[in-house]
Formats: structure tokens, sequence, C-alpha cells
């Protein structure tokens, strides 16, 4: 299959996860704005008690398709996947999957299995 996509300023990238194509549209270079880069992310109060660590792998099984994603928790609270910046877990998981999916469930903690929702504190 080819696909070809020409929109000035903007970077297209296709990638296939099982049998559905999935297709990422940024803007060029992947930039993103300034409030999005220094606004805290959904994980930041567990950087802040101890639970999460910058740098620190999180991963997402998804056996039926063979896949295992990688996410690594930036100290903003935001994830990074695939060398993309996401605020909230659930942001990364709608990447990761091309559809709606609760990322506060999906990722585990690397180091012990820990699913991260079970982290969170009651404000």
């Amino acid at each position: 299959m080819i696909i070809r996509v020409a929109i000035p300023g903007v970077t297209v990238e296709t990638r296939t996860v099982g049998d559905d194509l999935h297709i990422d549209i940024s803007p060029e270079g992947g930039a993103t704005s300034p409030a999005t880069q220094t606004a805290p992310g959904g994980l930041s109060p567990m950087i802040e008690s101890g639970d999460l660590k910058a740098g620190e792998v999180l991963y997402w099984s998804r056996p039926r398709l063979g896949v295992r994603h990688k996410a690594t928790v930036l100290p903003n609270g935001w994830l990074s996947f695939e060398g993309k910046p996401y605020r909230t877990p659930s942001g990364a998981a709608v990447a990761a999957a091309g559809s709606q999916v609760d990322g506060w469930t999906a990722w585990r903690r690397e180091r012990d299995g820990v699913i991260i929702g079970s982290l969170r504190r009651a404000q």
C-alpha cells in the first residue's frame, strides 16, 4: 500500500499495529506550543510523591496483538511515547491504540508491573 500526502507545514507518519494502519499527523518538526511545553502533565503528582521517577519506563502489554508498548516518564509529568510527548497516560494510550483507551488502567511501571492508576491519590 502506498500513501502519499503533501500538506505544507505538516508531518505525516504511518505505522502498523497488528492489521491496523495508523496515520499520525503533526506540525512540521513535531513542534508544540510554549504552553504545552511547560504545563505539568498528569503524572506530576506521582513524581512529587516519589511513586514515579523521571526517566522511568512504563509498559502496556497487548498479548492478542503481540504488542508491548513502552513510554518514558518525563520530568514535567508527561509521557514520551514513540518520541512524542503526551500530557496524560490516556493520550499516549490513544496514540498507541488509535482508539479511546483509559491509559490509567493500561500503563504499568516496568520495575514492578503496578498499574499507574493505582498510584493516584485522593485529592
